[in-house]
């Protein structure tokens, strides 16, 4: 399907077992002329099947389902289709958060994000970026990914400007917000990112924030 731009609208399968989540996301999607629901499921098990039927372009996906959770699934789907793009759902920090790291997952959501920040998120994602909330972000590197104090401190020379597009990045805010906030162009800020990365040996934001705190390269 065509989006309203003319270029193809991003293909989304949603599962999760409320009802009500279901279609909440449904709605706050509906406003988008970019993106399209092809399908929605209510356990893991559907979502290996839906992806397989439909290859959608991401799979948003609860953590918790029954007959197959989403984690188990994400493993599954990022095995027999690399190409979808998984991003993770969830009403808290939530304790599986590192396994779904560790298969392949492109982001996690709370529920509770805004309209606004769903669907930028979605958009972030389809772009080969890593999304996650605020929330989910500090429980990942706190409890599971970071050790309490670094072992030693490497020391990588960093512009003033990148240290403080680290900063930001490791409070979770966007290319956009970050661009707002120190009064440059995004496409700046883009590439003080890829510098940054290129730096600490990474390839995502997340990454980026996870090594940034393992050397206690962060500025609080």
């Amino acid at each position: 399907m065509m989006s309203e731009s003319g270029g193809e609208a991003i293909r989304v399968v949603v599962v999760d077992d409320d009802d009500l989540v279901r279609e909440n996301i449904r709605t706050y999607l509906a406003g988008a002329p970019d993106i399209e629901i092809v399908g929605t499921g209510a356990t893991g098990f559907e979502a290996t099947r839906l992806v397989g039927d439909l290859a959608p372009d991401i799979l948003m996906m609860d953590i918790r389902m029954p007959v197959m959770d989403g984690i188990s699934a994400a493993e599954q789907i990022r095995q027999l289709y690399p190409a979808v793009k998984v991003v993770l759902l969830t009403t808290f920090d939530d304790d599986a958060m590192l396994a779904g790291l560790h298969a392949g997952v492109s982001g996690f959501l709370l529920k509770s994000t805004s309209p606004e920040d769903l669907v930028h998120g979605l958009r972030q994602v389809m772009d080969g970026g890593t999304v996650v909330s605020p929330g989910p972000t500090a429980r990942l590197v706190r409890d599971y990914l970071v050790s309490p104090q670094p072992t030693e401190r490497i020391e990588i020379e960093f512009s003033m400007r990148e240290q403080e597009v680290l900063d930001l990045l490791c409070q979770a805010y966007t290319n956009q917000e970050i661009a707002e906030r120190l009064f440059v162009r995004e496409s700046t800020v883009k590439s003080h990112v890829s510098s940054i990365m290129t730096k600490l040996g990474v390839s995502s934001r997340l990454k980026v924030v996870v090594r940034a705190h393992e050397l206690g390269l962060v500025r609080h």
